[in-house]
């Protein structure tokens, strides 16, 4: 058996929830300041300090307790564009014990109910554009509009803003839950949603020991110094993506960090908020990488505050590092994780780690790797599927048995899908390929199951195929469809127009068919009729290879 344990000392995580973790004395908040701005909305300069943020999260989990009636254990689902105070409704959510599902505010309608149904989300919080959608799709799961609140300062009818709830509670004593009330363990504090390594969307249910560890393993990994000037984060990755949210929001507030929230990405806007509030770290997901090292309109911004990139959802090309740094002259350190592993577990080290590894492992984490088609374990220098152990990951996938007993093995290792070395040389994991079928669109997860099952939905197909194309000018793989006409259906433009306006109306925004569609006379199958996706993406290397010809 070959166990690959970390390098790093052990580190003990202290058995306690997220809130009173965050606001009891640590290294960082003992020794930096309470009062100075920590969470800064880029577009308007408005601001909250640690102790602001203390104040009003207090005062809101009062009134989700005594107001909106919730009690520990309900579910809370917030959709919404980064928010300036999004880290405070965190925290009063999780201050009054509840559980928060957060999710992607360019879902459909479909999309947002499957996952207020999944949850039975009891109450949820949202911004004011997306009311007209979500006040029906909350109708459909019995959430009444009086347990409906909206980021911001102002009603909408009904529907109240979060501050209303708060301001019921002003010079009240500050709440902390009860320390013996929750159980870090086992209570769960974010549902993210995932597609794990097949299928559609599953709901990872996350603790507060998960979330504890990765602020304190990653911290520690990190060598933060709190007596030295902290850094400012620039903040667009989303926060109710995984990596946003423990880089962003929960680490960030842990160790006294300020953020400047950036409500989504736009190219020139984060540009000039680097320069303008002097950012020194900048997490990035690839393709915003690429951006930066080709787009025109970076050159008008000094960006020199910049003292390092952390790239993660995926893996960053040397190539692409290297025309980075052309513009930008930051080390890039990257790190592999999965929403099931509370983002990153294993991390480079900046300025010793080779270019094209993802790192060693953090303090606390062990792995095997295993062999894709026998499942025995392999040694050093032998490419596997990686399995993970330690207090990062997941507590499991949200009333699914199924896909627990898939994803687990026996001794209680997460498969991840993915295929990686360990080099004996420099003792450290390189992430080489996936075996599961997701398509990762700007770090965003596509499932093609979930396109399939709407494409054959559609009347004119009577087969289908999705894969996904990578796109090295975007570092970035597109979701691509192979489709299988009705025998009545004419093989051109048309129905490739019709069926990609059909998937594209009806998908969020990182689910469209950006690779395209293809017509074929039939998806490659084995015998028990699965589908062979290896067989596809031959057909995709080979076309590729034909279009670098042409070009030559």
């Amino acid at each position: 058996m070959t166990l690959f344990t970390s390098s790093q000392p052990p580190i003990s995580v202290p058995d306690i929830d997220i809130y009173n973790f965050l606001f009891q004395p640590n290294i960082y908040n003992t020794v930096r300041r309470h009062d100075q701005p920590l969470l800064i909305d880029g577009l308007s300069g408005k601001s909250i300090s640690f102790q602001e943020a203390q104040t009003l999260s207090s005062q809101l989990a009062r009134g989700w307790k005594e107001n909106v009636g919730l009690t520990k254990g309900d579910v809370v689902a917030v959709f919404a564009p980064n928010q300036y105070d999004h880290a405070v409704l965190y925290l009063s959510l999780l201050a009054a014990q509840c559980t928060i599902t957060p999710g992607n505010p360019n879902y459909t309608e479909a999309e947002f109910n499957y996952q207020i149904q999944k949850t039975k989300a009891k109450a949820l919080v949202t911004v004011p554009s997306l009311l007209p959608i979500l006040c029906k799709v909350a109708a459909n799961n019995g959430i009444p509009p009086e347990r409906i609140y909206l980021f911001g300062e102002e009603a909408v009818g009904s529907i109240q803003p979060l501050k209303s709830l708060a301001a019921r509670h002003r010079n009240k004593p500050l709440l902390f839950p009860p320390k013996g009330d929750i159980n870090p363990a086992e209570d769960t504090a974010f549902i993210c949603f995932s597609s794990g390594t097949t299928g559609i969307a599953k709901g990872v249910m996350l603790t507060h020991r998960n979330f504890v560890s990765q602020m304190i393993l990653v911290s520690s990994y990190e060598e933060i110094n709190p007596h030295e000037a902290a850094d400012v984060y620039i903040g667009f990755l989303p926060f109710y993506h995984i990596f946003g949210l423990t880089t962003l929001v929960l680490r960030a507030f842990y160790t006294n960090t300020q953020v400047v929230v950036v409500p989504k990405y736009e190219l020139e806007l984060v540009c000039r908020l680097i320069e303008k509030y002097k950012a020194t770290v900048c997490a990035l997901v690839p393709p915003v990488a690429v951006h930066l090292a080709k787009n025109e309109a970076v050159l008008k911004y000094d960006l020199s505050s910049l003292k390092m990139i952390t790239s993660g959802a995926a893996p960053l090309s040397s190539e692409h590092i290297e025309a980075l740094n052309l513009r930008v002259k930051a080390p890039v350190r990257q790190g592999y994780g999965l929403t099931e592993t509370t983002a990153g577990c294993i991390y480079q080290k900046v300025g010793v780690s080779l270019s094209g590894s993802s790192g060693v492992l953090l303090a606390n984490m062990e792995c095997k790797i295993v062999d894709v088609e026998t499942g025995n374990e392999v040694g050093p220098d032998q490419p596997g599927e990686i399995l993970l152990k330690g207090p990062v990951i997941m507590k499991g996938y949200l009333d699914d048995v199924d896909a627990n007993n898939k994803t687990f093995t026996d001794d209680g290792f997460l498969r991840t899908g993915d295929v990686a070395i360990f080099n004996s040389k420099s003792k450290e994991f390189y992430i080489i390929d996936r075996i599961k079928e997701l398509i990762k669109y700007k770090g965003f997860q596509v499932a093609p199951a979930e396109l399939e099952a709407l494409i054959m939905s559609h009347e004119s197909i009577a087969d289908c195929c999705v894969v996904g194309v990578y796109d090295a000018t975007q570092a970035t793989e597109l979701p691509r469809a192979y489709i299988v006409p009705q025998p009545s259906v004419p093989r051109n433009n048309d129905t490739i127009r019709i069926i990609t306006d059909f998937v594209n109306s009806n998908v969020a925004n990182h689910k469209k068919l950006r690779g395209g569609v293809r017509i074929i006379d039939q998806v490659p199958k084995s015998a028990s009729g699965k589908i062979l996706r290896r067989e596809v993406k031959e057909w995709i290397r080979k076309e590729q290879i034909s279009a670098n010809r042409a070009r030559l």
